[in-house]
């Protein structure tokens, strides 16, 4: 039998056999759009795409250089280290210089290595960075608006390193350079207690060829241990007995420049240091220039340390902190013992002050009340409370 539709009604058959076309349309269409996508952005290749690869940055290596801070100790000790500079300061600025080149003692083609990284110590921080090996850290330990600090590496074709460090915050110009050294200047002021411990540290030249022979303790690829010392030396005198002291009284006891009759013992002024980077030298270099005022200074020391209690005026503890100086003639020491005058002079020889030294210039008063020098002695000082005992003022 044959059945009859209405207008505008079609066949089941003739409805699927439509939709299955449409459907062909539409996969037509969207193979297409693929097919143009792949048009502008590729091969075919591209419709599987793998992970992106991202190249590795480069990276230097090699053996970091790394650095510790000590304080120098006394110069007749045999120990490599001194005093811990963090028991004093935790912070300091380092510069390094390699030379490239080397001619008939001299080294040459200079070039910056480190320059004025922030150094900071923090408490059992060794070894949780590659350049950390003795709790001081410069990597990313740069200030506000300060060049960011990377990681160091030795370069073992150079012939030559130099490091240094000052500690402090440096004022404007400073530090002066030229292409064959560099120089600070510190501000001096001995006068008080609270202005010798605003005075900041600088190091000695830290200086190798990497020989073992020439340099066992500054060999490349070691901590770099620089020793700290301060722009100022301290100087003290004192009595002793040959016979018991009772009964012996000293009266306005002086000790100065020979002949002095004007203030030349500088307490105030500029220490400043230089530190080669080419050349012959190796090793820094300084001067002092008193306060221009002349302020400070004084004609003589006046008061001689005691192991008893004593009151000082002038000095702090019987100490007196004045400008290094290598240049001065003799001294000479006057005092009345039992209403008598005394005297005794010091040759020019012992009269050599050193930046970050103690002196103590020891004079005896024998049986017959005549004064003679009995010892002078000389010592790196860690700037701590004076010893009671009068002669403990080495460091060990």
């Amino acid at each position: 039998m044959t059945m009859s539709y209405p207008i505008g009604i079609q066949s089941f058959e003739t409805i699927r056999t439509d939709c299955f076309v449409w459907r062909l349309m539409r996969l037509g269409i969207l193979l297409a759009a693929v097919v143009l996508a792949v048009g502008c952005s590729g091969t075919g290749d591209d419709l599987v795409s793998p992970e992106p690869v991202v190249p590795e940055p480069e990276v230097e290596s090699g053996d970091p250089i790394a650095f510790s801070a000590e304080q120098q100790e006394n110069q007749n000790v045999t120990r490599a280290d001194g005093t811990p500079l963090h028991n004093y300061v935790t912070t300091f600025k380092v510069w390094g210089f390699k030379n490239m080149s080397y001619t008939e003692g001299s080294f040459g083609d200079m070039q910056t290595v480190i320059p004025g990284y922030r150094v900071n110590w923090y408490e059992d921080s060794r070894y949780t960075t590659v350049a950390n090996s003795s709790d001081w850290e410069y990597v990313n330990q740069q200030g506000y608006n300060e060049e960011h600090q990377t990681i160091k590496y030795w370069d073992w074709a150079a012939k030559a390193y130099r490091f240094f460090g000052v500690t402090g915050e440096l004022s404007e110009g400073q530090p002066r350079t030229t292409d064959s050294y560099y120089e600070f200047d510190f501000t001096v002021d001995g006068t008080s207690a609270s202005a010798i411990a605003d005075i900041p540290y600088f190091s000695a030249l830290w200086f190798s060829t990497g020989n073992a022979g020439e340099y066992p303790t500054r060999l490349f690829g070691h901590p770099v241990q620089l020793m700290f010392l301060r722009p100022f030396a301290r100087v003290r005198f004192m009595f002793t007995y040959t016979f018991p002291r009772e009964g012996v009284l000293l009266i306005n006891p002086k000790f100065g420049p020979t002949g002095g009759s004007t203030p030349t013992i500088a307490r105030k002024g500029t220490f400043t240091v230089r530190y080669p980077l080419t050349g012959t030298e190796i090793a820094e270099t300084y001067q002092s220039t008193p306060a221009g005022d002349n302020s400070g200074a004084l004609i003589a020391f006046g008061e001689d340390y005691d192991g008893e209690d004593k009151e000082y005026v002038e000095s702090i503890g019987g100490w007196y902190t004045v400008l290094p100086n290598t240049s001065q003639g003799s001294y000479t020491l006057s005092v009345k013992v039992n209403g008598a005058d005394k005297s005794c002079d010091v040759p020019a020889a012992y009269m050599q002050w050193q930046p970050g030294y103690s002196y103590t210039y020891v004079f005896k008063i024998n049986e017959s009340g005549g004064v003679e020098i009995d010892l002078v002695e000389s010592a790196y000082t860690p700037w701590t409370e004076v010893e009671s005992n009068p002669y403990n003022i080495h460091n060990w």
